[in-house]
């Protein structure tokens, strides 16, 4: 009788699986009601169907919208606007038969909360505790690592995992982020070559990690063309004023795909193609693969007008003497373009269209004008005035033991000289043989020292040094 009962169980649970009307927001709720009712084997199930649902619900979205992507030919710049609307049917009508065929009766989600939930690894959460109260410390080390990587400011999680810590049997091979992105595995792999100097294998794993994280940041794009931000909508809009809020809310999330791309094993590197050329340039180099290195240095350049980088660049242009070779790659440069053309767009609708007081912004020229499609990705920094920043006498000045008056002097005049970075100011003046680290991110360092008076340094350096710190803040 009782495995007859633990059969008809199995069975209620496997057609459960199987019906299609069940979906990713139904497990979920299912494990939330488990864990409720302190049920942890189901809790851990449903929490898993619910994330393997969600995973395929997000790629047959992706396939759908790249099918139709590629089958609808565009309508030419030139045609009229009835063309192009025409083209938005034919898309429209690709989507809701792939959808159709995809997703059968429920095509739509019930509650985007639960979508967001699922983004942002909510299942985790209760899984970490289902786990734990199973016995299974390695699984639920696993869980709350998995959550904390997305969320690394939650405080209950990060006491969770502490506790976890002090537990018999924990090991830190248990810290496995079990949503890891292909691209996240290959620059974390890159970065451990570089670390132990194996500049093949660097090169090999940041490519093979910029190559994947341009796939994920396609496919991020792609599932924000529904991310509509309908608290825009009110009342009776005219139909242009509800397309531009609409664009601009999928335009925002398309563009915030690489922030989001951006934060590797729970840290945020920065801008995240950035990054990559960070580590590139130096494995090329140390691979004597001068023409790659002077390209990374320049694709770097594109996203980031970092000082050090800027320092590698002179430092190749000395070295290698064609400035031809530092000329960014033409995928780079499509990246390049259309995200800066995005951040023209958006600036645009958060400047404009922002409501204060009811009232308007006050109109203006440019109100009135089309976006600005003017691309410059020149390198005019004037890398050729460096030499001559400082002369013999004056780096002699800088290395005198004593803050002289002529010293002070000095410092302030050479800071308006290296104003060719516009948000530069002075930090110190330092001696000694010890190698050093300038105290700043974006920091500009000059030698003093007699024999190399006036060299651009790197950001760690020993000797006689003036430091400079660039306040640039960096937003794309």
């Amino acid at each position: 009788m009782l495995r007859l009962l633990i059969f008809l169980i199995f069975l209620a649970d496997f057609s459960l699986c199987q019906d299609p009307k069940v979906t990713f927001e139904d497990y979920f709720q299912f494990g939330k009601n488990e864990y409720t009712e302190r049920n942890w084997p189901d809790c851990v199930a449903f929490m898993k169907r619910a994330i393997d649902d969600f995973r395929q619900y997000q790629d047959d979205v992706v396939s759908c919208r790249r099918k139709c992507n590629r089958q609808i030919k565009p309508a030419t710049s030139s045609s009229p606007k009835i063309a192009k609307f025409h083209e938005t049917s034919e898309t429209a009508l690709c989507l809701l038969r792939c959808r159709k065929d995809m997703f059968g009766d429920h095509q739509s989600i019930k509650k985007m909360s639960v979508y967001h939930d699922l983004e942002e690894r909510k299942p985790y959460q209760y899984m970490h505790i289902c786990y734990y109260h199973q016995g299974e410390l390695a699984m639920a080390v696993q869980s709350a690592y998995t959550f904390l990587v997305a969320n690394p400011d939650d405080k209950d999680i990060k006491q969770s995992l502490n506790w976890y810590m002090n537990r018999d049997g924990y090991s830190d091979d248990m810290l496995i982020d079990m949503e890891r992105k292909d691209h996240e595995a290959k620059f974390i792999n890159g970065v451990e070559a570089y670390d132990q100097q194996d500049w093949g294998r660097c090169v090999n794993e940041f490519e093979s990690a910029l190559e994947k994280s341009i796939i994920q940041d396609e496919k991020c794009r792609l599932l924000c063309q529904d991310k509509i931000d309908w608290s825009v909508v009110d009342g009776n809009p005219e139909i242009d004023i509800l397309l531009a809020s609409m664009r601009a809310s999928v335009i925002r999330c398309e563009h915030n795909c690489l922030y989001k791309l951006a934060r590797i094993n729970g840290h945020y590197v920065g801008h995240l193609f950035a990054a990559h050329f960070e580590y590139l340039h130096f494995c090329h180099f140390k691979m004597q693969r001068g023409a790659e290195a002077a390209q990374t240095v320049a694709n770097y350049l594109l996203f980031d007008d970092s000082p050090l980088m800027r320092r590698n660049r002179y430092f190749y242009g000395k070295q290698y003497k064609k400035n031809e070779l530092f000329t960014p790659s033409q995928e780079v440069l499509d990246i390049y373009r259309r995200r800066d053309l995005e951040a023209r767009f958006l600036e645009f609708m958060e400047k404009r269209f922002v409501v204060k007081d009811g009232e308007l912004p006050p109109e203006q020229a440019d109100d009135r004008n089309p976006l600005s499609l003017d691309i410059h990705v020149e390198d005019n920094f004037p890398y050729e005035q460096i030499p001559s920043l400082m002369t013999s006498s004056e780096c002699k000045i800088l290395r005198s033991a004593l803050d002289t008056r002529e010293r002070d002097g000095f410092v302030k005049e050479l800071e308006q000289r290296v104003k060719l970075w516009p948000n530069s100011s002075y930090s110190n003046v330092t001696c000694g043989s010890p190698v050093r680290e300038a105290q700043c991110s974006r920091a500009i360092v000059f030698s003093a020292e007699h024999n190399d008076c006036g060299e651009w340094l790197g950001k760690w350096f020993n000797g006689c040094a003036v430091v400079f710190c660039d306040e640039k803040k960096i937003i794309d």
